[in-house]
């Protein structure tokens, strides 16, 4: 389970998305495989401040991925070390170490599931965070914040007959936080949570599938000095897997999530949904819609700092719109674009604040990706990022421009 959606995009995730191929290039991966790349960002504002200073970040990616089969048994292991470097603010370089490993693991036909466990590094500081609530007007010498998230999760089917199944599983996750330039912990959002779900499934025989979850979680708040404490959440959610035709899917949900705290002040509840919308339109073009309204943890206090604004949780609704075009056997060009209307919602103080913060939030983007040999991909993309907001000084607008080449073998 997620706490925190703040995550900024860095340059070889990026690299990653913009490489990729639309599920009709997709083609069998060998067991091993080596992976080198190389991308260079050039961000006109990459503070998220209102008037910000340029700056290029070269990424350098090196990984290595392992999949065999054995009988029922399916082993993965995807190992990567991430290493960024900041022409201008370069008490912010840092090397990330990331792994993800899965055992599909199977006593039967009928009894399957997963065990996996993953990390990830990402530069989480002040003024790189594109989500952040506290974006600083000077100070160019903050240190950067690197953020180290890990989860583990457990989870089985069985199938009772050809239609129904039988879901559970268990889970945990820790976010945790620490200055790039030392091994301070950092106040804040860090939080641990354990979980536990279980769930029924109906499989139609179309290929649509309708599942019921109730999820339970238990975690606690890390470092927070101000608010330093537990919390419990329950999930109640529907999912529906529906064909509309042979090149046309959605993804319909819906959950009621109900958070307490031992402070009241901190306890919100309400309903996430979201549809997604996938169309193949032809043999080269696809188009990817989606709409998501969700509720997320976001504690703020307003006498904390001079933003005056109040909140315990955040109520985002967010719009997507994705087509890509096969322009050749080598060539794939991505679109996407992206706004988000974010209002931060409660008073942990139990007070009103001068302002109830609201922020609108777009994002466009151009990506070409080329293969012009079996192993070797070459990118290039433009974006545009812009921040809204009836908080002064959280304003922003940012251009950016990435070169990246990859090679895998």
């Amino acid at each position: 389970m997620l706490i925190h959606h703040r995550y900024w995009l860095a340059p070889s995730t990026l690299l990653l998305l913009w490489s990729a191929a639309p599920a009709w290039a997709q083609k069998d991966e060998p067991v091993f495989q080596l992976n080198a790349g190389y991308s260079l960002l050039t961000d006109s504002n990459p503070r998220r401040v209102p008037a910000g200073t340029e700056d290029q970040i070269g990424t350098t990616t090196l990984g290595f991925n392992f999949s065999t089969r054995q009988s029922l048994q399916q082993f993965e292991l995807d190992l990567n070390l991430i290493d960024y470097k900041y022409q201008n603010f370069d008490h912010l370089n840092f090397t990330a170490r990331n792994y993800n490993a899965a055992w599909r693991w199977a006593l039967t036909p009928r009894m399957h599931g997963n065990l996996t466990s993953d990390r990830r590094e990402s530069l989480n500081s002040y003024f790189i965070n594109t989500d952040q609530k506290d974006s600083p007007e000077s100070s160019t010498e903050v240190p950067g914040v690197l953020r180290t998230n890990t989860n583990t999760r457990f989870d089985g089917v069985y199938e009772l007959d050809g239609v129904w199944r039988v879901l559970g599983g268990v889970s945990t996750s820790k976010l945790t936080s620490d200055q790039t330039d030392s091994t301070a912990p950092v106040s804040g959002t860090d939080a641990e949570v354990n979980s536990a779900d279980m769930g029924l499934r109906y499989a139609f025989t179309s290929g649509n599938a309708l599942t019921y979850t109730a999820r339970t979680s238990h975690g606690n708040y890390l470092n927070d000095g101000t608010f330093n404490e537990s919390f419990s959440q329950r999930d109640n959610e529907l999912r529906l897997h529906w064909i509309l035709t042979g090149n046309t899917t959605a993804d319909i949900s819906a959950a009621h999530i109900s958070r307490t705290h031992p402070d009241a002040r901190l306890d919100y509840s309400g309903l996430n949904t979201g549809v997604k919308l996938n169309w193949n339109i032809t043999g080269k073009t696809a188009l990817a819609a989606g709409w998501m309204r969700e509720l997320t943890s976001d504690r703020h206090d307003a006498g904390a700092d001079s933003y005056n604004y109040n909140s315990t949780h955040v109520r985002t609704n967010r719009f997507s719109l994705g087509p890509v075009w096969k322009a050749s056997a080598k060539t794939v060009v991505r679109l996407n674009y992206e706004v988000a209307q974010r209002d931060y919602q409660g008073s942990p103080t139990g007070l009103d604040a001068a302002t109830q913060r609201s922020d609108t939030l777009r994002n466009i983007s151009l990506a070409v990706a080329w293969q012009p040999y079996k192993h070797v991909t070459l990118g290039a993309s433009l974006q545009k990022a812009t921040r809204t907001s009836n908080v002064v000084n959280l304003d922003y607008g940012s251009n950016m421009a990435t070169v990246s080449a990859q090679f895998s073998y």
